[in-house]
Order: C-alpha cells, then sequence, then structure tokens
C-alpha cells in the first residue's frame, strides 16, 4: 500500500472510512481513504508521534516520542497538550489505549511506568516498574490490560479496574521467539475473538486467551511496529512496519 515510510507507526480506524497512522521520522500524520484509495497529510511537525487513539469523541490522541508530550487533535486541527514530559528526563511516550469509559493509558518507557489519564485529563501512575515498556492495549472487556516488554519480547497482562483506576499484580503472558535481535514486541491488536496480535521482527504473532501462540502472519524481513483492525466487519488488518503500510484479510 505504501512504501520506503521513515517508520510507520500507530495505525487508527476511524468507522468513517479512514485509517491514520503516524510517520515518526518524517513527523507527519498520515489519513488514508479506504474508499479511494487516497493519501493525504493531516499534521506535520508532528514530535515524532508514535502510537495513537481515538478518544470518546472521536479525536486523536498522539505519543509524541520525540516531542515528549501526549497531545490531542481537535476537529478542526489543532493541538492541544495534555501532558509533557521535558522535565522528567529524556525520551516521550510511546503507545496509548482509550477505554469506553473515556480513560486513557499510555506508556513511557523511559519512566518504566503506564500512566493513567482520567477523563478530566488528570495523569496518574498507574503501573510502574516495568523495564522496556512498549506497547499498551485493552481486552474486549476491559479487564485485562497488555503491555510489551520490547527488547525482551515479554507480553505482561494486569488485571485492572476501569472505574475505579485500579490494576492488580501483572503475569508473564507470553514470550515471542524469534530469530534476529534487532527488532522486538512493539504494537498490539485485538480482535472479535479476543485473540491478541503481537508485532515483532518478521510478523505478528497470534496469541490465545492463555497467551499461547494459534497463528501466525508472516512478514519476513520486516520490523513490524504496530496494528489495528478496520472495516465495517473489522475483517482487514491494517500493519505498519518501519518501511511501510500493510493490509491483510482476516480469516
Amino acid at each position: 500500500m505504501a512504501y520506503d515510510l521513515k517508520t510507520a507507526e500507530g495505525p487508527v480506524w476511524d468507522a468513517d472510512g479512514k485509517l491514520y497512522f503516524t510517520e515518526i521520522f518524517a513527523h507527519q500524520v498520515h489519513e488514508y481513504t479506504i474508499k479511494s484509495g487516497k493519501f493525504r497529510i493531516i499534521r506535520k511537525d508532528s514530535g515524532g508521534s508514535n502510537g495513537m487513539a481515538l478518544d470518546s469523541q472521536n479525536r486523536l490522541l498522539m505519543c509524541e516520542m520525540l516531542g515528549k508530550r501526549l497531545v490531542r487533535r481537535e476537529h478542526d486541527g489543532t493541538i492541544v497538550s495534555l501532558w509533557e514530559a521535558n522535565h522528567e528526563g529524556k525520551g516521550g511516550p510511546n503507545d496509548v489505549v482509550v477505554s469506553s469509559n473515556g480513560n486513557v493509558y499510555f506508556t513511557m518507557p523511559r519512566h518504566q511506568t503506564v500512566y493513567r489519564m482520567t477523563k478530566d485529563d488528570k495523569v496518574e501512575t498507574f503501573i510502574k516498574d516495568l523495564p522496556g515498556i512498549n506497547g499498551v492495549k485493552l481486552s474486549l472487556d476491559e479487564t485485562t490490560l497488555f503491555v510489551t516488554e520490547y527488547r525482551d519480547r515479554k507480553v505482561h497482562a494486569f488485571p485492572i479496574n476501569d472505574h475505579t483506576g485500579t490494576a492488580g499484580p501483572g503475569r508473564l503472558f507470553a514470550v515471542i521467539k524469534t530469530e534476529g535481535l534487532e527488532h522486538g514486541a512493539d504494537g498490539m491488536a485485538v480482535d472479535a475473538l479476543d485473540q491478541l496480535y503481537v508485532c515483532c521482527l518478521g510478523g505478528i504473532w497470534i496469541l490465545n486467551k492463555e497467551g499461547h501462540p494459534v497463528d501466525f502472519i508472516s512478514l519476513p524481513d520486516e520490523k513490524v511496529t504496530n496494528c489495528a483492525f478496520a472495516g465495517n466487519d473489522f475483517d482487514t488488518l491494517f500493519i505498519t512496519t518501519q518501511q511501510g503500510l500493510f493490509s491483510a484479510k482476516r480469516r
């Protein structure tokens, strides 16, 4: 679909028929209209935006990895800063997910922390002391928060209560085993069967509810960064890699 990109990331599906994704090192955010097949840039100078999510008002939240802040894109294109890490050391937020209640969970790798932002934009530490954190995703019933540990290619599962803002002790859900050391466990997606899709070097591992691999989407030689389901029946999986944007039909 698109290639020679400068690290594509953060695919997000909009029910209006549009897919959004970032190009981190080109500092751009793209919009792809599925029906027309057309691309357009909706944001330049994006601060190296990485992971993205849509909030309850259909506004894009963006993790500015290089800008070191979490921002929101209003419907008129205005960018509003929600949280900044400039005064708290190096690095910026990496990935983000929004619950049906409107609470936001985002990862901050250099802090080894998952933060939670409530509906009134209050940010609090949610999970801490988890080295190498990267991607974040909620289970279908939103009672489990999955977090990837990039370098060691681990997936952790935390029981959570989205209403009270509490998390229980995490457990090791899965370890992705693949050859090659130059790219780790990254973004994730969840399908209608509550299976977890974990992006890594060479493809996407599909894990069942027990964390066991049940299938694999192979993308040889690709450093897969993230993925998201789209389409009227969520039957298309859009996949970003360090080089491009791909799509695959769900089996």
